[in-house]
């Protein structure tokens, strides 16, 4: 594990209904933008923003253990990624737990810079192509 290393972390979660099943994903990045780790799973039953911080969670403890430099965590949900700039007030206890749990993790790092990016970039529909298997194979 190298202190100054850069990653960049993308995650997703997704919930058939809402609540409904959920799974979630993450695919890590290198500085020279070379995947070095990708992964997906099911989480049971949980609301879209649910499945979509605990991505994040599960996405910030493998960068964790590949380096503590500095993160640009990546995602599709404008919602999680305002909450946790501080723009957006967290009104759902649940939310609120999840939004503590990263913003303690964060500290492991130099820096994590949470960063909104549109459904069609390409990294962002690979973890999501992830994350639907991962519910498809569940299903079956």
């Amino acid at each position: 594990m190298q202190r100054g290393r850069e990653l960049s972390l993308y995650t997703d979660g997704a919930a058939r209904g809402n609540p409904g099943p959920a799974a979630i994903g993450y695919a890590i990045f290198d500085s020279a933008g070379k995947l070095v780790e990708r992964d997906a799973k099911t989480v049971g039953r949980r609301t879209n923003n649910e499945a979509e911080y605990e991505a994040l969670l599960w996405g910030l403890e493998r960068a964790a253990a590949r380096s503590r430099g500095k993160v640009r965590a990546c995602m599709d949900s404008q919602l999680v990624v305002r909450q946790l700039r501080g723009e957006y007030r967290i009104s759902e206890d649940r939310l609120r737990l999840y939004a503590n749990q990263v913003l303690e993790r964060v500290g492991e790092f130099e820096s994590v810079e949470f960063i909104h990016v549109p459904r069609e970039n390409p990294r962002i529909e690979m973890v999501d192509e992830l994350v639907n298997e991962a519910l498809d194979r569940e299903e079956s």
